[in-house]
Parts: structure tokens; sequence; C-alpha cells
């Protein structure tokens, strides 16, 4: 139907009331008959003559006026008749109006969800910008984000979209907040812009479109700009669709721009400005998460970084079993058979994962730090000390001798050369004691032969200058030089070990839910990483199924590390091939679990470290 500033009759049929075409003239009305096909202009009133049937779809229009009908009574007939054409039209209209609004609220309620719930800021950006296409049909669109620079306020190209382009749109772009570019005029002005044609904008606006137009070989005609308003009303960014069409799914070309696009409906103007400051609410929100991620990302790094520089010789460990255990995750989420096969890590759950990897030793934190960093099997103020010891016991045997020497001297020559050579063969001693304590105090197998001198000089014992007696070597100095392997006493490896629990105890007070909660597990995964499916680990001793995937993960990234690591001064680092052949071993024992080794040998997971 085409649309008409007056009314116009149609007659459907003959008509016998005398004078109807004298009346239709008298009220201004000219009819001419009902076509076939039927070809009707709005606004329309068809008179149906006796014997007539109104054509389908026209009914709410049509009147059959009565036979015997006077003038006075037909034209007032007629009158009713052309207004209630009118009351219906405008009916309908407030009916497609409510239903479209309806619609619109229904969209709104579902953007407003939806900008709610999505955590991806590039995904949260494409929904924005779709969402407002679908609304308005637009061809493209355009985020921008504001920015204050030492220059001046800018418009930054955050994400964009255009339906008729193939290839992408974006860039890396900025332009300055003031009226030369329409994105800024509305910006600086914190109104929306509605142009008919961006070419021939309003009086005292900038043009639009034409610089991307010449660059992608398109066409700008309308175009809608909207600024976007956070919490605080201020304008943060803006929106702005292009090229309005009849349909969504239509592709533009230069040829059918004028054909196709339309203006943008003012009306939708108000529900595009809720749309706009919902995004930028939500852009807001999204960001300050993302900065307080970051935030918190970095105070990990720098709590592993502090709980490294306790221990230097270990420095770099929670970062490679991070970087093995997460690319571990990765391929068993890729592999197709197996065990395994079906498990998927999503993202928030290889987040938890790293966050468990780089605080698996944050426990050592709570460790004596002369445990912690043990080289020796003696601590070194307990070498200084034997060493005192040692020094002053040979310089009062050389002040013995020297005095024993001095009574015989030109009296007796044989006694005093005597004297000097059970000084001689008595250092030597001292000199075979003390390499004894300096080989049994090295970390590797104490051997035999050493182990049997130190328990000669257990009970040898010297005097001080008082007089007073001291043995040669302590109990509890002798206690760490019989240590059979390693540098550590039954004692001290236990307080090693308590730093387990202690990385339980210290993460379970943050509440890590707060940043997702897919996130609650990280006390438990890090809890686990030195037990054995065999229950032989600790502290638990836990068995099979009670140890979660990722932290059997975990177990095998951190043994392997422990194994090839080449700055652990206590132990030399393991070739890889030497490493994997121990994972077998304890995989072959019922300790490691056999189908995550295989795919960290097979994917080559390994190779993640090799150069660190």
């Amino acid at each position: 139907m085409k649309a008409a500033p007056v009314f116009h009759v149609y007659l459907l049929g003959n008509f016998e009331q005398p004078g109807l075409t004298k009346l239709l003239t008298e009220l201004g009305l000219e009819a001419k008959p009902l076509g076939d096909p039927v070809e009707v202009t709005e606004p329309a009133l068809i008179l149906v003559g006796p014997g007539q049937e109104a054509p389908a779809g026209y009914h709410d229009i049509a009147f059959t006026p009565p036979v015997d009908a006077s003038a006075s009574v037909l034209r007032e007939l007629l009158r009713v008749a052309m207004e209630n054409v009118v009351l219906k039209r405008q009916v309908e209209q407030l009916d497609a109006q409510a239903a479209r609004r309806h619609r619109q609220f229904r969209e709104l309620n579902r953007i407003g969800i939806a900008l709610s719930a999505e955590k991806d800021i590039d995904r949260l950006q494409a929904f924005i910008l779709t969402s407002m296409r679908q609304l308005t049909h637009a061809d493209g669109a355009s985020l921008w984000l504001k920015s204050d620079d030492e220059g001046g306020p800018k418009l930054f190209l955050a994400s964009s979209q255009n339906h008729s382009i193939d290839k992408s749109t974006y860039s890396a772009f900025t332009v300055p907040v003031d009226e030369k570019s329409v994105v800024g005029y509305a910006v600086s002005k914190g109104a929306s812009q509605i142009y008919d044609d961006a070419y021939n904008p309003p009086p005292g606006k900038p043009v639009g479109g034409k610089s991307f137009d010449a660059q992608f070989g398109y066409r700008t005609k309308s175009m809608l700009t909207v600024p976007m308003r956070d919490y605080n009303n201020k304008v943060v960014g803006a929106v702005q669709l292009i090229n309005a069409k009849r349909k969504l799914e239509t592709r533009l070309t230069k040829e059918n721009v004028e054909q196709e696009v339309v203006s943008f409906h003012p009306d939708d103007v108000e529900m595009l400005e809720s749309v706009a400051s919902q995004a930028a609410v939500a852009l807001d929100n999204k960001t300050l998460l993302k900065d307080i991620e970051e935030l918190f990302d970095q105070f990990v790094t720098a709590s592993v970084y502090a709980i490294e520089q306790r221990d230097p010789s270990t420095a770099g460990h929670s970062g490679r079993v991070e970087a093995l255990t997460t690319k571990l995750a990765d391929e068993i989420t890729r592999i197709e058979s197996g065990k395994y096969r079906d498990v998927i890590f999503s993202k928030d759950q290889l987040k938890e994962l790293r966050y468990a990897c780089l605080l698996h030793d944050f426990g050592k934190i709570g460790v004596r730090e002369d445990i912690l960093v043990k080289e020796k099997k003696l601590f070194r103020y307990q070498l200084d000390l034997i060493q005192w010891r040692f020094d002053s016991v040979e310089r009062w045997a050389q002040l013995r001798a020297e005095l024993e020497a001095k009574r015989w001297n030109g009296v007796d020559a044989a006694r005093v050369a005597e004297i000097e050579r059970r000084l001689e063969a008595e250092l030597d001693q001292y000199r075979v004691w003390f390499e004894a304590i300096a080989v049994a105090n090295e970390p590797s197998v104490l051997p035999e032969d050493k182990a049997s001198t130190l328990s000669d000089m257990k009970g040898h014992d010297f005097p001080d200058v008082s007089g007073r007696v001291h043995p040669l070597i302590a109990p509890q100095e002798f206690h760490f030089l019989s240590i059979q392997k390693g540098t550590l006493t039954n004692e001290e490896r236990k307080e090693i070990e308590s730093h387990v629990a202690k990385s339980h105890d210290f993460l379970s007070k943050i509440q890590w839910t707060k940043l997702s909660p897919l996130m609650g597990n990280i006390p438990e995964f890090a809890w686990g990483h030195h037990e054995k499916l065999d229950g032989s680990g600790y502290p638990r001793g836990l068995r099979g199924n009670e140890i979660p995937t990722q932290t059997r993960m975990m177990t095998i990234s951190d043994i392997y590390d422990a194994l090839t690591a080449r700055d652990r001064p206590y132990k030399p680092a393991v070739p890889t091939s030497a490493a994997l052949d121990i994972l077998n071993a304890e995989a072959g024992r019922g300790q490691l679990d056999p189908d995550l080794l295989e795919v960290f040998i097979a994917k080559r997971v390994y190779d993640v470290t090799a150069s660190s």
C-alpha cells in the first residue's frame, strides 16, 4: 500500500443509492471502481455494493451502504465509516508500536543480562556491536573508547564490524576528541548524532565516512553515533553505527546503497543510548576486574619471587613447574584417545591450575631459612666452630711441644727430636680427622672409612686454656655428619616437608572463588603435590582417586624439574633421558599416573623448559 494525505474511495459492484456520487463530491471525495488486481492507496474506504464481498485483507476498510438510506443518513454513515478507518489504523499503529517496544524491551533485557555475564573483554566488545547492529539493522559498527593522553583526550578504535566487507576493518587507530570527526564531535558534545547522509551532514557538523570508504571501496550513507556514559554519567566513549538497512542480511555494494539503506529511526536513539550506557558500565566493570586480576597475578608472581629469594638455588622452579603442568593440561585437552580423552580444561580451570603450580611451594616461607638453604650436613657456623677447635687444639699441641722441647734443648737432642716427631704425628692425625669431617659434610653417601674415622674421634676431648675439657666433635655435630645421604636429619626433613601443609594453610586464607567460582581448588591441588598414588607420599598418604588429576600432573612436573634443575648446589642435574627413566620407574611402581606420564613423554611436554 502507498501512503496518501487524503481519503480515497473505491466502489465494488453496482450502487442504487440515489445521489451517492453527488454526496461524495460534496464531501470532497472522488470514487473510482476497485480494480483487479486490487490496488488501494491508503487511507481508503471501499464501498461494497449489494451481493459483493470485500476482498481478502480489506474487510477492516470496507463498508456496505444501506440501499434505502436517505442522503442525510448516508452522509453520517460515510463520516462514521471514515472515522472508523482512521481509528483502526491508529490502533494498528499503536499495536505495532507497542509490539516493537515490547520486542525492544525484551531485547534490552537480554542484552543487559548478557553484558553482565560476559567476562572476556574482546567477546564483550563484539557482543555490544552485534547487538546494536541487530537492533537497528546496521551494516557496520565501531566501538570507540576514550583515553586521556598528554596531548589531550583521544578516542581509540577498540573493535569494529562490517557485514558487507569481508576483510577485517579493525586497526589500531585514534582520533582526537574534537569537532573534526563525527565520533569526536559526538563525544565532545555528549549527544547522539544522526546523519541521513554522512557526505551531506547537518550544517556545522563534520563529514563522515569518506576516508573509510576510500580505503575499503564502500559508501557510508546513514550514520548514528551514540555516546557511552559510565556510572557517573561521564562520556567514556561512543558506538558508531553506519548504514541502516531494510533487511539485516542484505550485503551492500556501491550500486545498491541508495535502494537498500534507510535512515536510522529517531525513536531508537533513546534505546540505543541505554544500550550504550549499559555497555560502558559493563566494559568498565570488566576492565576493573581485569585490572584486579592482573594486579593479583603480579602479587602471585611477586610472592613466588620472594619465596625463591629465600632459597636462590630453587629460583625459577615454581615457574617451570607451572609451564610444564599447564602445557600438559593443554595436551590432555587435545588428545582424542586414552584414559583422559574426555577431559577438557576450561580457561578458568587452567588459571586455577596455573596459580596452584606457582604457589605450590608457598609454605616454604614458614620453614627456617638455614634449613631451607642447607647445602651441607653441617650449618656453616658449626663447621666454623669445628675449624676453630681444630686450630685451637693444633696450636695448643704446638705450644705444649715448644715448652717441652725448651726444657731438653741442648740437654737431650734425641728427646727433642722425639717431641717434634710426636707433634708432627698429632698434627697429621688432626688433618686426617678434619679431612674426614669435610668429606662427611658433603651431601653424598658417607664412605665407610670416613664413617669409621668419625667414630674414632667421637670420644676425643681437648682441654682449653683454663683446663676445662671439651669434645672435639659435639654430639649434635656428630649426629649431622652421620647422615647417610643428603644434608638433612629426619627432623629437618620433616620441617622441609611441612611446607606442603603450610602451603595449604596459607592458600586457604585467600578467597579464590571471588576471582572465579571455578578457582576454589587451589589449596587442595597445592596440598597434594608430594602425594603418590600408592600412598607412599606426604603429608596425608593419599591413594589413587583421592589425588585430583591436576595434582597428579603437577607431581610429574615437580619431580621432573627437581631432577633436571641445573642450579641445585647439593646435587648434579640429571639428563632428560635419565629423568624420564626415573619417572617411568615410579609409574611402574604405581606411584605416578602412567597415562598422564605417557602424554608428558609422547607430546614432549618437557621441551617447554629445555632452555631454562
